[in-house]
């Protein structure tokens, strides 16, 4: 994924995720990097677009949420997806497999 959005495509995010990963780094799980080396990560991409959240993605996400079954980190995602005109959503979490979205898991990207 990360080399394709490298390579000019465009792709957006919520801002739920960089915040997502300094949750990572504070709890362990991203261990190989410090808070400058993730903030640089989310830089190096140009075609990344950051997508902040409003107060209307939250009622869209609860509306997902009731509709998709999923949780609030889920249904804001697909709220902004769908806020955006996103169809096609770059995750592992099946989850994603109850909503319109298509989902690309990481894996299987790398084919």
């Amino acid at each position: 994924m990360v080399e394709r959005i490298e390579k000019g495509e465009r792709a957006a995010t919520s801002s739920l995720t960089p915040w997502l990963a300094h949750v990572a780094l504070v709890n362990g799980t991203a261990r190989n990097y410090s808070e400058e080396k993730l903030l640089g990560k989310f830089r190096e991409l140009p075609f990344l677009r950051i997508e902040p959240l409003t107060f209307g993605d939250y009622g869209s996400a609860v509306g997902a949420m009731r509709r998709y079954r999923l949780d609030l980190e889920d249904g804001l995602h697909f709220a902004v997806a769908e806020r955006l005109g996103i169809r096609e959503i770059y995750t592992n979490d099946r989850d994603f497999e109850k909503t319109p979205l298509k989902r690309e898991g990481f894996g299987q990207l790398r084919k």
